[in-house]
């Protein structure tokens, strides 16, 4: 169970430390003019991130179900198998979301800067 703790917040530490370095980057390259290939380049990382994540994840179309929802075709030791691999696929596609995470605290960053801060001065 302590083992289980520690993953957790050994991803949310992950998760603020990338998204730190993936700021610091974001603002310091604003002053060159390869901003725009950062910027892109963020928001291509940040797609591709989704995309994989779902995919891989079969659309999270597996969420919910239980073995009797399954074909009955299928004899026990596949159904549970087939949970087990579903299980174990969003186990491995957690570092995904640690990347999909800190890139999204970016864009929320910005999206903060450029559209609230201009209505409090």
């Amino acid at each position: 169970m302590e083992k289980k703790d520690n993953r957790g917040l050994l991803r949310l530490l992950s998760t603020v430390l990338l998204s730190l370095v993936l700021l610091g980057v974001y603002y310091f390259s604003m002053s060159f003019s390869f901003f725009p290939f950062v910027m892109f380049g963020y928001m291509i990382a940040e797609a591709v991130l989704v995309v994989v994540y779902v995919c891989y994840n079969r659309a999270f179309s597996w969420r919910g179900v239980s073995e009797d929802m399954l074909p009955e075709k299928w004899d026990a030791e596949k159904k549970s198998g087939f949970l087990a691999e579903c299980k174990e696929r969003q186990r491995r596609s957690q570092w995904m979301l640690v990347a999909i995470i800190s890139f999204l605290v970016t864009f929320i960053c910005e999206a903060l800067l450029l559209f609230l801060l201009p209505l409090v001065k």
